[in-house]
């Protein structure tokens, strides 16, 4: 069986447990939990922001039900690697002697706003308790399913089963969304716009046992600071079986003090919402003892099931999902010292990290220069040509393939033809992509499994490199020109920062939230610039260089950062060689400026590689 990317490994190991939860009203009474959440409609606990989605992203997360199928419904997560994983929750068939069923669709593929899954299937055996046994486990493929997200509030669902399961075509609506992830945007923002560290603590996910492969739970935690716990699970006969109940969290601890089993009705046509009964299962407490790993106490009342204890662990990470085990400090009281001289200098490059080791591509003084640093041995490797000859590209690493695009062809030689080209690494070469947008200057990510390009016009295009194709994001209501600025991701969004503008250089950050597609005002930098430096790691931002233009001609050596959950930018220690047209590369515990020219609107490359250490990394 194969199974999808970074999740792929994972739900082998649990195998058909991957199922995501759902969220709930804020008055919701435990004893009705499945029924009454669907009842409360999605303008309870979802987004009243209805309209077309161009891209299935972060905010499809969550849960969907039709209201005339009350008890049944199917979940979602949109995962950090750009796949999908679904469960429809429901009942078997009829002539079936199961009482409950699940069935799992993995390796979701993002098509605009349809979701295609690779595999749809169903399983049973293991039984429930200590003597669970995961090499029990029969896996049946199912059928297809297929999701079409119509609005942020509403999909199209079509599926084909088992001759005893049929094919149908429903509509759904949004019954949940998970908290920092709906579609209105982010509500825990510091007062200067970025994220509060009470948001980045985030455990909606899959949870597994290893010991259990095979069961599993699937939290979310709702925007009301309840959450919602499923457990996805098996009966005393093998069949499967799954409860719901609402917890009340408080700091690391959900506690769930009733679950209910919903069982007798039956699947497709043979549903009747009148007949299903909410058996009381039990409880259970899940104590976090970080964002990875947790410990589950549960007490079951029906025959089977019993009393025990799990040891859970995360599984998934949802796209836009951030999750810190404490607040980070500001690496401060670093050191900078001279690393190894790129052979070959260069200024207004393009950069990637790709396997630990950082890519320089282009600019001036090699604009088809293709290069490689290791920071471990603090070497530089001479790789492919670049087949176009560029300055001011952009570059950036996506699956293990690095994409350089857009730039400036000021001088000739080589492809000038394509927008960008596609580095393999295992061959050494380049192949065009001519899908990849022609933008400059501005800056370049890796998030959710998609390749983000910034413009000197302040737009965004997102990239799908498994489809070839890009869509632009309209600039943020300002206006403003954004050339020279740099674009990173960071706190599970899109950071603009910097730049200038025909009036100056600007200390503005934008930030775009992917869930919601919408702008927002962030933190502003101390000092105006643009050209520098940025890299983020998971917890920490850094800007280091850069120049002023418009308004008087200087090269900054100035460098601050901001932390996860922090309100403003600290001022760090200054770079050594000020430079702008500068690689900026987070490396463990260190900050790296890569090359860079010291004349301010001009070409003065040293090739310098400028490292700040600091003694502690960030959590």
């Amino acid at each position: 069986m194969i199974l999808p990317s970074c999740a792929r490994a994972a739900l082998l190991l649990f195998s058909l447990f991957a199922l995501p939860a759902s969220a709930l009203a804020c008055a919701l009474h435990v004893a009705q939990a499945l029924t009454d959440l669907q009842q409360t409609g999605p303008t309870a606990i979802g987004s009243s922001k209805l309209g077309a989605i161009s891209w299935a992203g972060p905010a499809i997360s969550g849960s969907w039900y039709a209201p005339s199928r009350s008890g049944e419904g199917i979940i979602v997560q949109a995962l950090e690697d750009g796949s999908v994983i679904a469960i429809w929750f429901t009942f078997p068939p009829e002539g079936s002697s199961a009482k409950q069923a699940w069935i799992l669709a993995q390796g979701g593929r993002i098509d605009g706003g349809r979701v295609r899954f690779d595999q749809v299937f169903t399983v049973r055996g293991p039984r429930f308790g200590p003597d669970f046994d995961p090499a029990a486990r029969v896996i049946e493929p199912w059928g297809s399913l297929e999701l079409n997200f119509t609005s942020c509030n509403e999909v199209e669902l079509n599926y084909a089963g088992p001759a005893s399961w049929g094919a149908a075509t429903r509509t759904l609506q949004r019954l949940t969304s998970i908290d920092e992830l709906g579609c209105d945007g982010k509500t825990r923002l510091t007062a200067s716009g970025a994220r509060a560290i009470s948001g980045l603590r985030q455990r909606s996910a899959a949870w597994y046992d290893p010991s259990h492969s095979g069961e599993g739970w699937f939290i979310e935690e709702l925007p009301n600071g309840q959450a919602l716990s499923y457990w996805f699970t098996y009966d005393e006969n093998g069949d499967q079986a799954w409860t719901v109940g609402v917890a009340a969290q408080s700091g690391d601890l959900l506690n769930i003090a009733s679950s209910v089993r919903p069982i007798g009705t039956h699947f497709g046509s043979g549903f009747d919402a009148s007949e299903i009964d909410r058996q009381a299962w039990g409880s259970y407490t899940l104590a976090f003892n970080s964002c990875s790993s947790g410990q589950l106490q549960y007490t079951s009342s029906l025959p089977g099931f019993g009393s025990g204890s799990l040891a859970p662990q995360r599984l998934t990470r949802l796209a836009g999902a951030v999750c810190l085990d404490s607040a980070p400090a500001t690496p401060a009281g670093g050191i900078w010292t001279a690393r190894a001289t790129m052979p070959g200098a260069q200024s207004e490059l393009a950069t990637a990290t790709l396997d630990g080791a950082f890519h320089v591509a282009g600019g001036f003084g090699a604009p088809r220069g293709f290069k490689r640093y290791d920071p471990q041995s603090n070497s530089w490797t001479t790789l492919a040509d670049t087949p176009g000859a560029r300055d001011h590209a952009l570059a950036v690493n996506v699956a293990g393939s690095i994409y350089l695009t857009g730039g400036y062809s000021t001088t000739t030689g080589g492809d000038q033809a394509n927008a960008g080209w596609k580095y393999l690494p295992v061959e050494n070469r380049w192949e065009p992509v001519s899908s990849l947008p022609l933008f400059a200057a501005s800056g370049a990510a890796s998030f959710n499994g998609l390749a983000w390009f910034g413009n000197t016009s302040g737009e965004l295009a997102q990239f799908d490199p498994r489809l070839q194709r890009r869509r632009i994001i309209p600039a943020d209501a300002s206006g403003s020109l954004r050339d020279h600025s740099q674009l990173v991701a960071f706190q599970g969004e899109l950071w603009m920062i910097g730049g200038r503008s025909n009036i100056g250089e600007t200390a503005r950050v934008s930030i775009f939230d992917p869930a919601s597609e919408t702008w927002r005002e962030g933190p502003s930098l101390q000092f105006p610039r643009g050209g520098f430096a940025a890299a983020a790691s998971d917890s920490v931002l850094i800007v280091a260089g850069g120049e002023v233009v418009v308004s008087g001609l200087s090269v900054r050596n100035e460098v601050e950062a901001i932390v996860a959950g922090a309100d403003s930018w600290t001022r760090l220690p200054d770079l050594p060689v000020a430079v702008h047209g500068v690689g900026g590369v987070i490396s463990g515990n260190a900050f790296y400026a890569l090359g860079g020219s010291t004349l301010a609107g001009g070409v003065r490359n040293g090739g310098d590689v400028q490292r700040y250490q600091w003694s502690s990394p960030t959590p």
